[in-house]
Formats: structure tokens, sequence, C-alpha cells
């Protein structure tokens, strides 16, 4: 009888996941570019979960070239290997249709400058975003204003002032590194990569100075006492896990030692955070300027919080607690692991093209000289590493970024008119953007939204 439920449950899941995906290729249709149909969402939790291990399956069987096309898409990080293929093939725009909604894909500069300087029009999403809001809610999740104060508390650490003191430090720890794996053998560069992001992260955002500690594959941590930068890395390592299931239900005696390993983790990096704003708080009460990190600039927003009243023009003022501890995790999980992936795939790519590592090495060496490190200067040496610069911008670990518009129809299979305006947002940037050729196939029954039929 459970069975049958469940197979019941399914197939109503399946069934109105076709519904919608047809639903929305109709609307799609509209719009008059190419598309793909994509019969389940990318954003999907369950499929964000299971993805991997299925391509892991499937890339071992001899199915390549039998495979439909979408399947292209249906892979998490699709944009590093396509490249720019699809759009070679279809051109500047084309779209992603799924149950859930349709996915513009942009690639003309101008194009997507217009969509940026358009907040309103085109705001960031953020629910799939909210699953980070651990600890409270934060920058990535926030809109609008909300945004708008999150980041300017946040930025104002992060300018060209400190670059010389993350220069610094980040040329230790690569010293540190290279010295680790001359002595020893390379048990795991991606996890070095992410330790050595992470001591530069904690040493300039947070003034917790570390050592670079080489991974040897059987690193135990302590469960009597984490330091903050031993919790912080369990958590990194198991960031699903905490995202899923909150460091409240990891606590529970009943989970498996290695998942309440996860929730104390948690709750000491919690701890640590704590610790760091009443320091601060302390410093600054005491008349002192703080330690210039980051946690100073929290703490000047949080001294500064007030909520904004009702019917009031009032708006909300600076972090609150819950707020500053919700930045403090975000920045922490995606500054750090977006540092640590590029360094990684830099490292790959490198090692994969001996070539470029030839290239690059000509430049460090005419502009280094015969200088020992400890003697660079930032000011005076990184404009001069234009290689470097620009081989780190040909593959970002972020080759896409989302914003959304609504577009929505009624039953009548109109569009209904308080949702017109979203039609008319995508109908600009693409009249605004393309040539009258290019133009006559992309708005081809998008003109008028009153004559748009499902």
């Amino acid at each position: 009888m459970f069975a049958l439920l469940l197979l019941i449950l399914a197939a109503g899941y399946l069934t109105w996941s076709l519904v919608c995906l047809e639903l929305n290729y109709r609307r799609a249709r509209a719009i008059g570019i190419p598309l793909f149909r994509l019969p389940i969402d990318p954003l999907n939790i369950l499929f964000q979960i299971f993805e991997s291990h299925v391509w892991e399956v499937l890339d071992r069987l001899p199915v390549k070239g039998v495979l439909p096309q979408w399947t292209t898409y249906a892979r998490r990080g699709w944009f590093f290997e396509d490249k720019a293929d699809t759009f070679l093939r279809l051109g500047k725009v084309w779209a992603i249709v799924t149950p859930v909604g349709i996915y513009i894909q942009l690639a003309d500069p101008e194009a997507i400058g217009d969509v940026l300087s358009r907040r309103m029009d085109f705001p960031r999403p953020t629910e799939p975003y909210k699953i980070l809001e651990v600890f409270g809610p934060c920058i990535s999740t926030a809109e609008a204003e909300n945004w708008a104060r999150h980041r300017k508390v946040l930025a104002a650490p992060f300018n060209k002032s400190i670059m010389s003191f993350v220069w610094s430090e980040s040329l230790q720890q690569a010293q540190d590194l290279i010295e680790a794996w001359t002595k020893d053998k390379v048990h795991s560069f991606s996890k070095d990569t992410r330790t050595l992001s992470l001591n530069v992260l904690a040493a300039e955002g947070f003034n917790k100075p570390f050592n670079f500690r080489h991974w040897k594959g059987n690193e135990k941590h302590s469960d009597a006492k984490l330091s903050y930068r031993d919790a912080l890395q369990i958590i990194l390592d198991n960031a699903l896990l905490l995202l899923v299931l909150r460091p409240k239900l990891l606590s529970s005696r009943f989970l498996p030692q290695s998942w309440q390993r996860v929730g104390k983790a948690a709750a000491a990096f919690q701890g640590y955070m704590r610790q760091m704003l009443d320091e601060e708080m302390q410093s600054l009460n005491q008349g002192a300027k703080g330690s210039g990190s980051l946690m100073t600039s929290l703490v000047r927003a949080g001294d500064a919080y007030s909520t904004g009243r009702s019917g009031v023009n009032d708006r909300t003022k600076g972090l609150s607690v819950d707020e500053i501890f919700g930045n403090i995790f975000v920045i922490n999980f995606a500054g750090h692991d977006t540092t640590a992936n590029t360094l990684a795939f830099a490292i790959l790519l490198l090692a994969a093209h001996p070539e470029v590592q030839t290239w690059l090495t000509q430049e460090a060496r005419y502009v280094c000289k015969d200088t020992k490190p400890e003697t660079w200067q930032y000011n005076e040496l990184f404009p001069r590493l234009v290689r470097c610069q620009a081989v780190m911008q040909m593959c970002k670990c972020i080759a896409a970024f989302m914003r959304r518009t609504t577009i929505r129809i009624t039953t009548q299979t109109r569009f209904a008119s308080s949702h017109r305006d979203g039609l008319r947002s995508v109908q600009q940037v693409l009249e605004k953007h393309w040539s009258l050729h290019e133009r006559a196939h992309i708005l081809h029954g998008l003109t008028d939204p009153k004559s748009v039929q499902g």
C-alpha cells in the first residue's frame, strides 16, 4: 500500500512537472529565441543533491552521443565546459525552459550591462540563496534597500588600502605551501589551496592569522576544543549537510557521530563569532581604532543598528547581531570557496598547459628580477603582472550570474496587465542591443503583449 502511494505521488509529480514545462515552453515561444526544454529545474534541491552521482554513473556508460542535447545543460557548471559554444551556434541570446521558469542566456556585454544597471526591472533572485541563512540574514538574501545596507557595511574594509596586507599574507602562505610541497608529496592540491585562501581571509577579514598547515590525508580535529580555523574548516567541508539540516538539528544525539561533529563545529564557530564581536566592541568602546578588519566594520554597523518605523520614512540602518553572524558565515563560505576554486582551477590548467607556465614565468622573472619575496611590494609589482591577471580572467570559477523579471500569462493565455512590465523589460533589452535582422527573429510575436497567444 505504501509503495503504491509513493508510486502515485511520483507519477503525480512527474505529470505536474511536464504540464508546467509545457506551459512555460508556450510562454517562452512568444519571445522568439532558440529554446531548450529541461525536464527538471537545476535549482531543484533533490536534483542538486543527486545530480553529481547520476552523472558519475552515466559518464562510465557508453552513452556519449546518444543522450539528448538538453542533458548538456543539466550538468552543474555546464557553463565552464560549454564556454561560448552554444552562443556561437545559436546566437547571443537563447533560453532554457524548465518546469519552474525560463532561463534566458545572454552573451552580449552591452546587453548584460543594461540588465545590471536596471536593478528594479531585473532584481537579483534571492530565493535560491535562502538556504545560506544558517546563522542569520545576509547580503546574499537581501533585496533592494536591504541589499544596499548590507553592501555598504561589507564593502568598506575590502578596498585598495588593504590590498598590500592581502598581498603580503598571500605571499607568505604561498611560500609555506611551496615549501610543504617540496618536502613532501602533494596529497591534495585542492585542500591545500583551500587552506591557503582560508588563512588569508581569516587574517585579513577577522584578524585571525594562522600558519599554513599541509593536508596529509589523516587530519583529525579534537572535539574537546576546536580552534576558529578547525571549526570553520569542518563547516566548509560539510557545508551541504549544514545548509540542509541546520546546526540545531545536527547537535541531536540521535544522529551519527560524524554529523554531530558538524553540529559541534557550528556551535563552536558561532561562539567564536560572538567572542570576536564582544572583543571588537570592547576595543571600540575604549576609544581604540579597532583591528581595521571586516569585524570592525561589522561592529560599527551593529552599533548604528536601528529599524525603520512603519508609516515613517526612516530606513533600517546598520546591521543586527543576527545579520552580522549571517554575513560572517556567508563571506567565509562564498568568498573563501570561490577563491579556493579559482586557485585549484588555475593549478590544474597550468599543469595541463606547460607553455602557459613558461609564458607566465618569463613575466614573473622580468618583473621581480632576482629579488626576494619579502621585498615585493603590491603597488609596485602587481600592476605589472598583466599576463597573470589576464590568465586569471580567462577561467573564472563563476561563469554566470542570475537576474530575474516576471512574465506571466492568465488562463485566457494573455499576459496579465500587472505583469506586463517584465515582458517589456525583456523586450527593451533585446530591441536595444541587436541589429534589425537579428531583432526580426528575436522579437517575433513579442512586439505587442496583447497579441501574444499561448
